[in-house]
């Protein structure tokens, strides 16, 4: 239950109680069996404080923010104008080729915090670098070239998440992604993780002034924030990492999930642990342009130089606006 007290919000759970004044807040989830008082609410808009609303598999269905943040009628122009031409395929080149990197980088450090099981990489590793020069041939046109990125895309992920499969607990091991619901213990974990973090790309978009409904690969999802899951796909390392070391740090254990016959999700006890392990996460700083940030942060970095880059009165050819260096192995 949320509460307004005084001029503070007050969190209660069961026997646990917490005053917190929203200059400490910077978003309110909540999830399924959670109730809030309208005083609450009314705390949260007027310290611009955006309320989200998951369900029982962490998937965004609803928000409530300021009643003044949105996107302008410029940047929404731009948007669609960008998506139909040069521009609008090298960006989503660029947030593609980001998403594989990372998946690349990620398993090459778990590689080698694993001498004894190196040889499981190598094909996985293999695959995603064949996946990472083939973004590089020459793209004319987004519409014709749509798919086959995606299927490049597509290909580097099953690879990528194959081998991160063989490296967990052996009874957390998985047979591919499975969303809505979930399958298994890790999916169940990752989607919950990756709801979070959608809610968070759609707060740094609307900031920026960008229109999430307005994408560049996603375009033909009707009533979806075609945007948000362009961006997203950058910045899923972040849930991944993080529902990773849960599993192979023997955080996790059975006793956090509903598991029926064919489905599998987050219980009461089990999406604290996991908020709790990826707001860690987030707060935890990388170096990003030279300079160490909370990976956080990135996120809004990186979607106010998209709203800078829409802007620009002659865009560049091909736009270097990622930047994220958070790999180091040897």
């Amino acid at each position: 239950m949320i509460k307004q007290k005084d001029e503070c919000f007050l969190f209660k759970n069961q026997d646990k109680k917490l005053d917190l004044s929203p200059m400490k807040v910077e978003s309110i989830i909540i999830s399924n069996k959670a109730m809030i008082s309208t005083q609450a609410i009314s705390l949260a808009l007027e310290n611009n404080i955006d309320l989200v609303f998951l369900d029982r598999y962490g998937f965004p269905i609803g928000r409530v923010w300021f009643s003044k943040m949105g996107s302008t009628a410029l940047i929404r122009r731009k948007q669609l104008d960008a998506a139909n031409c040069e521009l609008g395929l090298n960006l989503v080149l660029d947030l593609i080729r980001q998403k594989v990197n990372n998946q690349l980088a990620f398993l090459k450090k778990l590689k080698y915090a694993r001498p004894d099981k190196k040889e499981l990489f190598q094909a996985p590793l293999n695959t995603i670098e064949g996946s990472l020069e083939a973004l590089d041939r020459n793209f004319k046109d987004l519409d014709e070239s749509r798919l086959i990125i995606m299927g490049l895309e597509g290909t580097a992920g099953r690879a990528y998440f194959s081998c991160i499969s063989k490296i967990m607990p052996e009874k957390f091991r998985f047979k591919g992604r499975s969303k809505r619901p979930a399958k298994n213990q890790f999916n169940a974990v990752l989607n919950y993780c990756y709801g979070v973090l959608y809610s968070r790309v759609e707060k740094a978009c609307i900031i920026a002034g960008l229109d999430p409904f307005v994408g560049f690969m996603h375009t033909d999802n009707y009533n979806k924030q075609s945007l948000v899951f362009d961006l997203i796909g950058t910045f899923r390392i972040f849930a991944e990492q993080t529902c990773v070391y849960l599993f192979t740090g023997k955080k996790a254990n059975n006793e956090y999930f509903d598991i029926k016959e064919h489905s599998c999700s987050l219980n009461d006890k089990g999406k604290p642990v996991v908020i709790e392990s990826l707001n860690r996460h987030l707060e935890e700083k990388v170096r990003y342009k030279r300079r160490n940030v909370k990976r956080k942060y990135i996120i809004s970095h990186e979607a106010h130089k998209l709203a800078n880059i829409l802007l620009e009165d002659e865009a560049m050819a091909h736009p270097e606006w990622m930047d994220i260096k958070e790999f180091y192995y040897g």
